[in-house]
């Protein structure tokens, strides 16, 4: 005769004792559970499973036949279609949507806390950046560099310093309709003055109203060009000298009011067709290129 013996215990803490007696030659078969009979079956002599409820709970009871021998295992059934297994599904649902919320609010306060902790050490960086600056830096002129890639937001300016190459991104998009605080557009090319920190160069920071002489030559052309295609039918040579006068009296201001000759307020608030007439009511700047120029084209 086979005995064996199992403790089960059950969600509210109770525990129940399990019994099995099987007699191996003549197969009879005895569960009993908590000393009360829950099963009886004869002549079990070859593999077979049987299930018994203990507390709502369904259970299986397993025996398996390997040559002469048998094994007994006693397992709890949590995937049958039971009102226990329903409840406790539906509670382990409950603590999955409990932990993904409590797991979701600790990412966003992580997130919270890095992205103001990033801030807080950018802000000082920068600070330091700029206090190394202001204590030690040099100058050197810089190119843009507008990416090819257009998934690339912004442009980048690039610089030299003892035979070494640095490049940084900017703070302006690499769309040519945006512009720098002078109001004309950034383009592939242009020349800017950079600040760096000698001890490591790639500290550095670009100063848009510090533009290069090769600069004020690349916008005196772009301004000339625009012009030209605005207006095909005036002397160059009078539209040259407008030019040279608008910026000797107004500088690259002056010349982004030449630029944006017909572009339209809506498009432009602050150089447009409306402030490049304005422009030309200025008895001061008109005086200057009647002086030089003989005369003021528009």
């Amino acid at each position: 005769m086979n005995q064996l013996s199992w403790t089960y215990l059950a969600d509210n803490g109770k525990q129940h004792f399990v019994g099995l007696a099987h007699g191996a030659e003549t197969g009879h078969l005895v569960v009993h559970c908590n000393s009360k009979v829950v099963l009886i079956d004869f002549k079990v002599l070859d593999t077979a499973t049987y299930s018994i409820f203990i507390d709502e709970q369904l259970c299986e009871i397993s025996i398996e036949k390997k040559g002469n021998e048998f094994f007994y295992s006693f397992e709890i059934d949590n995937q049958a279609d039971t009102p226990r297994n329903r409840a406790r599904k539906k509670l382990e649902k409950q603590h999955l949507l409990q932990s993904i919320a409590f797991l979701g609010t600790l990412a966003l306060v992580v997130t919270i806390a890095i992205f103001a902790i990033s801030q807080w050490t950018s802000h000082n960086d920068q600070k330091n950046i700029s206090a190394k600056l202001q204590e030690s830096g040099q100058q050197v002129s810089a190119r843009i560099l507008v990416p090819k890639d257009e998934s690339v937001d912004y442009a980048s300016y690039y610089f030299v310093v003892n035979g070494k190459s640095y490049a940084t991104a900017t703070t302006y998009s690499s769309q040519l309709n945006e512009l720098l605080p002078n109001g004309m557009p950034l383009e592939e090319g242009d020349e800017f003055l950079i600040t760096y920190v000698p001890s490591n160069p790639s500290l550095s920071e670009i100063d848009y109203q510090q533009p290069t002489p090769f600069q004020i030559n690349r916008y005196r052309d772009r301004v000339l060009a625009r012009l030209f295609e605005n207006n095909p039918g005036m002397d160059k040579n009078t539209l040259t000298c407008f030019v040279d006068q608008v910026y000797k009296e107004r500088s690259i201001e002056g010349m982004a009011q030449l630029y944006f000759q017909k572009t339209t307020s809506s498009k432009n608030s602050r150089h447009n067709r409306r402030t490049f007439e304005r422009l030309l009511q200025d008895p001061q700047l008109t005086n200057a290129i009647e002086k030089k120029c003989g005369s003021v084209p528009f």
